[in-house]
């Protein structure tokens, strides 16, 4: 039935005012540009700092200084820019090898490039970076000449060095063996170490596989003696992992040593026939 022009009116004039109602509390979503990196690249004087080896896990974004966010590494994400805008990439690694230890790495410079950012389109961005002026390398072990590591007193058996096909990079690594009759391997650095208290951070960097737990420990040295510190046991990988194993809470933690020793260590408790555990590219830095 058609309703009289009286009533129909109003009923017009309401719709209208929902409209545009809704048109003011619900304005269309802008459209984003969005930005594509695959990985970083690492590069390094590789007389001074070693290999270029890295496990750059993560992108922590800025545009304009302003946070994007951090996005696991190959990731592409949008940004709400138009225009050109300076893009900022820190470089972040996975804390002791835990997903939910996530930080930026403090020893690699960030990354900055402008972009010119256009509505609805992909920017690829390939991030590099490279070691800061500030880091300092108390040591470096690839294995190549000179060893600065060795089995311990304790060790059931020796530190070697390999050539074969278990090398990570270069000409050799180095590896640790247990058995059922060995079953105690302990690798320590030759020499001791000064490392910065006061929070400063301090880490240590190496590749390994293993296909045994193994534990990472410091022994701090002083005046009145000294004492080894447990830091992480890490679980066994078939392929060649990076690791960045803090040591700052140790350091930091026992303010009266010295310096310090870096022990590798594996216990053959479980009755294994073998087992073995392969270091290479090793970096304490600070």
């Amino acid at each position: 039935m058609k309703l009289p022009y009286k009533v129909s009116f109003p009923i017009c004039i309401s719709a209208l005012l929902l409209i545009s109602s809704c048109e003011l509390y619900n304005p269309s979503e802008p459209v984003p540009a969005y930005i594509h990196i695959e990985r970083f690249t690492l590069t390094t004087d590789e007389f001074t700092q070693g290999s270029n080896s890295h496990k750059i896990t993560d992108a922590w974004v800025y545009v304009d200084d302003q946070p994007i966010g951090c996005f696991e590494l190959p990731a592409t994400f949008p940004v709400i820019s138009e225009g050109v805008h300076k893009v900022k990439v820190i470089p972040g690694i996975k804390v002791n090898g835990i997903s939910a230890s996530r930080a930026q790495y403090p020893f690699y410079n960030r990354f900055e490039q402008d972009v010119d950012f256009k509505v609805g389109t992909t920017i690829n961005l390939s991030p590099t970076t490279t070691y800061n002026a500030s880091t300092d390398f108390a040591f470096i072990e690839e294995f190549e000449a000179g060893v600065t590591i060795s089995a311990s007193s304790n060790s059931d058996t020796n530190m070697y060095d390999i050539s074969d096909a278990n090398v990570f990079e270069g000409a050799k690594s180095g590896i640790g063996y247990i058995d059922n009759t060995r079953t105690f391997f302990e690798c320590v650095t030759n020499s001791p170490y000064v490392l910065p208290h006061g929070s400063s951070p301090v880490f240590l960097e190496f590749n390994y596989k293993s296909n045994f737990q193994f534990t990472v420990s410091v022994i701090a040295i002083g005046s009145a003696g000294q004492a080894i510190y447990p830091v992480l046991h890490i679980n066994p990988t078939t392929d060649w992992n990076k690791i960045y194993v803090h040591l700052t809470p140790v350091v930091s933690g026992t303010y009266t040593a010295d310096n310090y020793k870096i022990v590798w260590g594996m216990v053959n408790n479980v009755g294994l026939d073998s087992a073995a555990v392969v270091l290479d590219n090793i970096k304490l830095i600070y």
